[in-house]
C-alpha cells in the first residue's frame, strides 16, 4: 500500500489520486461551485477564488497530527482529467474519510474504485478505524460506504449517517 506522507500517489487500475496542483483550479470548481454537489457539503458552493486558497492549503498541508487533512484530487489515468477528491482526516484513533464528485462522472464506479483505495491505504498505515460521516439524505454516498463494507453506527447529529471499517484483526 502507498504510504500517505509527504507526497502521496494512488494508483488503481483506472485512477490517479494524487495532491493538487495550482493548474486544477478550473477542474475542481467545475464541481465544487454545482448547487446539486454543495447540498451535501458543509462547506456550501466554492467561488473560483476559494477554489485556489482550498487546493492552496491542501498541497502544502501535513498530514502527521490529529485533524490534518489530505485532499487527493482524483484523475482519469488515460487523460488526465480531475473528475473528484477524496479526503482523509487524521484523527486519534483513525481517520475520517469524505468525497466530492463531478456528477458528469457519477455512475461509473469511479467514487467507489477512489475512495476504497483511500480507505485501504489508510487501514494498511494504521488509522484504524476509517469513518464517514454524511448527509442521511445522501444515498449515494451511503451506497458506497456499504459497498465499502462499512458498519453504520448511530449518529452525532440529526439528519447525519456514520459509517465505519476497521482493519482486520488477526
Amino acid at each position: 500500500m502507498p504510504d500517505l506522507g509527504d507526497d502521496p500517489v494512488i494508483e488503481t487500475p483506472r485512477l490517479r489520486l494524487r495532491r493538487p496542483r495550482a493548474a486544477d483550479v478550473g477542474a475542481v470548481h467545475a464541481y465544487r461551485s454545482r448547487p446539486d454537489v454543495a447540498r451535501h457539503l458543509s462547506a456550501g458552493t466554492w467561488t473560483r477564488e476559494k477554489t485556489a486558497t482550498e487546493l492552496a492549503e491542501h498541497a502544502a498541508a501535513g498530514f502527521a497530527r490529529p485533524g490534518d487533512e489530505l485532499v487527493l484530487l482524483v484523475e482519469l489515468r488515460g487523460t488526465g482529467e480531475v473528475v473528484g477528491e477524496v479526503g482523509l482526516v487524521r484523527m486519534e484513533p483513525g481517520a475520517e474519510v469524505g468525497h466530492v464528485f463531478h456528477p458528469d462522472h457519477g455512475g461509473r464506479g469511479l467514487a467507489t474504485e477512489a475512495v476504497s483505495a483511500v480507505v485501504a491505504a489508510a487501514l494498511a498505515g494504521g488509522s484504524s478505524p476509517v469513518i464517514a460521516r454524511t448527509d442521511a439524505a445522501n444515498r449515494a454516498s451511503r451506497a458506497l460506504c456499504e459497498r465499502l463494507g462499512m458498519t453504520w453506527s448511530r449518529p452525532r447529529r440529526a439528519g447525519t449517517a456514520a459509517a465505519s471499517r476497521s482493519a482486520p484483526t488477526s
